[in-house]
């Protein structure tokens, strides 16, 4: 799989789907912590955390400078505390970020094969699609999974050559096993002075 083709190609497709902004890390021992905005999760060092949250959605790309394995999360901002609002996540931006992604291989001359992954994040259920493609004689696949933790829609992208996924498994596992939203307190508002009479 072309890295930086398929980098570029998805890099795109998330833009247009989901806009882009800013970083934050906190050094561990041996492994770095993000938290910001709820979103918890520890990843390995070594891997580099590029932030592109927006008012909308936080939006993290993880990788490594020597791998092609790239770790994609999206975790909405709104509630999604009925199954009636998860029903609307999934054609609202699931199910149109899959076709972006599907449609991505096959203009990179891949002729992406489809099943249904499921696998746990953050000690739930989560569904999801495996595409599979050969791209410059190479195997590899982009596999999608979303589910709602803490009452906020999460998808998270794990892509690359078979080969590169392969060494990036232990870092996707601490991720996805680590992920959990905390429930963040609104900041209230100071009341407004009352006017002289």
């Amino acid at each position: 799989m072309n890295a930086t083709r398929a980098s570029s190609s998805i890099s795109f497709v998330i833009l247009l789907l989901i806009g882009l902004t800013a970083t934050a890390q906190t050094p561990g021992d041996n492994s770095k912590h993000f938290a910001k905005d709820g979103l918890v999760f520890d990843y390995p060092n070594g891997w580099t955390l590029e932030d592109q949250s927006t008012t909308d959605a936080q939006q993290l790309t993880l990788g490594r400078a020597d791998s092609e394995a790239q770790i994609r999360m999206f975790v909405h901002r709104g509630r999604a505390d009925t199954p009636e609002k998860i029903a609307q996540a999934k054609r609202a931006f699931i199910e149109p970020y899959i076709k972006a992604t599907n449609d991505s291989l096959v203009q990179m001359g891949g002729v992406p094969e489809r099943t249904a992954v499921s696998t746990q994040i953050g000690g739930a259920q989560a569904e999801g699609v495996r595409l599979r493609a050969n791209l410059g004689g190479e195997p590899g696949e982009a596999t999608i999974y979303w589910l709602a933790l803490g009452s906020r829609v999460v998808v998270l992208t794990f892509f690359g050559s078979d080969k590169s996924l392969k060494q990036a498994t232990p870092a996707w596992d601490a991720i996805r096993n680590s992920l959990h939203i905390e429930e963040t307190k609104p900041t209230p508002k100071p009341s407004p002075k009352p006017s002289p009479k």
